[in-house]
Parts: structure tokens; sequence; C-alpha cells
């Protein structure tokens, strides 16, 4: 009888305790994917998908472009080979001279902007801005008489 009891706590105990475990287990799964479709974390997950996707592109392409390069060369190589077999001469290919940057422009020569002109930052622009005139009437000197510039 004792052999009877003794598989009956055994069994009970292993039963409740694995039943602990697939419960915790469950849990922390529920909650990580809970976590995941939280907004942050979609918003997080397609930024660095579309990362990913955009630094293999790159890499693609590079390798791409080192394939044809080296493609190019084998298939140059072999043209001048059946060139040189049928007893033409090898001319040295053509170099382009290099590519040379635009000059750079000081930042002294700006462009012309015209001494009555109230908005410096539209230049080329087409449409311009009316001259506001003040509203008063000029001042007149003792004698009656305007100055040149309308002042007294």
């Amino acid at each position: 009888m004792p052999k009877r009891t003794f598989w009956l706590v055994t069994g009970a105990v292993i039963g409740a305790g694995s039943s602990l475990w697939a419960e915790r287990k469950v849990r922390s799964t529920v909650a990580q994917a809970t976590a995941k479709l939280q907004p942050d974390a979609l918003v997080a997950e397609v930024g660095r998908s579309a990362r990913q996707v955009a630094g293999s592109a790159a890499d693609r392409v590079r390798d791409a472009v080192s394939l044809g390069r080296d493609e190019m060369q084998r298939r140059e190589e072999e043209l001048w080979a059946d060139l040189a077999a049928q007893g033409v001469e090898a001319v040295p290919p053509v170099t382009a001279p290099p590519v040379t940057a635009p000059p750079v422009v000081a930042a002294s020569t700006a462009p012309h902007v015209p001494p009555g002109d109230r908005n410096p930052g539209a230049v080329g622009r087409s449409i311009t801005r009316p001259i506001r005139r003040s509203k008063r009437a000029p001042a007149r000197s003792a004698a009656g008489q305007d100055n040149e510039d309308g002042r007294s």
C-alpha cells in the first residue's frame, strides 16, 4: 500500500508542477505577443525591416555592379585574345580624362540685388512688392517751400 500512496503523491506533484509551468509559459508568450502588437512596437518593427531591406538592396546593387564590371573586363580580354588570334594588333584602350568637379562659386559673388529692392531674398521672383509711401503730407518750410527731397 505505501507504494501506491507514493506514486499517487508523485503523480499529483508532477501534474501540479507541469500545470504551473505550462501556465507561466502561456502567460509569457501572450505578454510577448501583446508587446509586439502595440502600435509603437509595430512602427519600430516596420522601420527596422525597411532599413534591412534598403541595406540589403544597396548591397545587392553594389554586388551587381561589381559583378558586371568583372564580367565586362573578362569579356573584353576574351575579345582582345580573339582579335590577337586573327592577327589584329591590340590597340591600347582610350582612357577618358578624369572627371573634375565644377568650380565652386565664392559666397562673395552673390547675385546682384537692385538697391530699391526691399526683399533681397526674392531674387529671381517675377512678382515685386509695391513700394509703400507715407500717408502724411510733407512738412513745409518756413517760407512755404518744400526742400528737394520733400522734407523741411
